[in-house]
């Protein structure tokens, strides 16, 4: 695996760490709030499939990668 996927994927990962508390079964959210956020889940983890990361230094290059938009 190339370091520019690794750290796209570790950043990414910390992504969905951040959210797993939104599909949980005694989360707050509303059905219709889990249904966005699982969508959300998802498209992170369909990344790996389309994206095309690039570092700047040792970081990755925030611009060479769209994530999808974090439900409010």
């Amino acid at each position: 695996m190339s370091k520019e996927l690794e750290i796209f994927r570790d950043y990414r990962n910390g992504l969905l760490g951040q959210s797993d508390w939104t599909v949980m079964p005694d989360s707050p959210l509303s059905d219709s709030k889990k249904t966005e956020w699982k969508t959300y889940r998802q498209a992170l983890r369909d990344m790996t499939k389309t994206a095309n990361p690039k570092l700047s230094g040792p970081r990755l290059d925030m611009s060479s990668v769209t994530f999808p938009t974090k439900p409010s």
